[in-house]
């Protein structure tokens, strides 16, 4: 169930929202809506049709209507951010053939200050109920892009494609090379160079080299100096970080800056 991922097709319809604290067992109920949950503290069980499922804190739940679903007793508490919607033509599609659907809440997201600010705007009719469902279109887009994004286990070549974009990201300023990436993520550089091809369309050293220049573009429309941005990004050769620059972006880094349209 951990593994499910779902894909947004269709615009929410927001019924009700709100924030349970110190709740300790779910209702036993069957609803003609779609539920999602969102645990900020605690834990618990719930029993969902035949599946039986533990949700912890800072994970969601998504739950289908017309299924039977309720908690079972832990003896825990928990708080739990939910939002009511019904969906048109068809709304969320599951790839398992069983819901619901589990996952991680995307770290560095506080969702229970987004609900608040959500619930106050209702409360003083300053967001309409349909920027509400795009709000909460919003949420749903980003929960399904991070379930997609730590994949199954099932999945293992797009996670490690995944892990190498990570690891390109993390080391923007340094000396990447296939040695490095190799020993890092403990396989051959030549199979994760395949495995990233796949899942991306380039090489690792291609995907690296549009990385870096993509933040440079950023960098130089803000003014740096070409020099600074070129080792800022990776690049310790000051011509070479041109040729590359005119070669990804078409124009020097020197005629973006005067310019900065020609950026896309």
């Amino acid at each position: 169930m951990s593994g499910s991922i779902y894909r947004l097709d269709g615009q929410p319809e927001v019924l009700s929202m709100g924030f349970v604290q110190e709740e300790t067992l779910h209702a036993d109920r069957v609803l003609d809506f779609w539920v999602l949950g969102m645990l900020t503290r605690g834990a618990t069980s719930l029993q969902v049709g035949g599946d039986r499922v533990n949700v912890c804190a800072n994970s969601y739940y998504l739950l289908p209507p017309y299924v039977r679903h309720y908690g079972i007793q832990s003896g825990t508490s928990f708080d739990v951010i939910y939002f009511h919607f019904l969906t048109r033509e068809g709304g969320y599609a599951s790839q398992m053939l069983s819901l619901p659907v589990l996952g991680r809440i995307p770290p560095d997201t506080s969702y229970l200050n987004l609900y608040r600010f959500l619930k106050r705007a209702v409360d003083f009719a300053v967001l309409s109920p349909a920027q509400i469902n795009v709000q909460v279109a919003a949420i749903l887009a980003q929960l399904s892009a991070m379930q997609d994004y730590t994949g199954s286990e099932q999945d293992r070549p797009k996670r490690l494609a995944y892990r190498v974009m990570d690891y390109l990201r993390e080391h923007i300023e340094q000396d990447v090379n296939s040695e490095l990436i190799a020993e890092e993520l403990g396989y051959s550089y030549g199979h994760l160079d395949r495995v990233f091809r796949q899942h991306f369309g380039r090489s690792i050293h291609q995907k690296l080299q549009h990385l870096r220049i993509d933040i440079a573009a950023e960098l130089l429309v803000m003014g740096k100096p070409i020099k600074e941005v070129g080792v800022q990004v990776g690049f310790h050769d000051y011509h070479y970080f041109l040729k590359v620059f005119k070669k990804i972006r078409g124009v020097s880094p020197g005629e973006l800056q005067r310019r900065p349209s020609a950026r896309w």
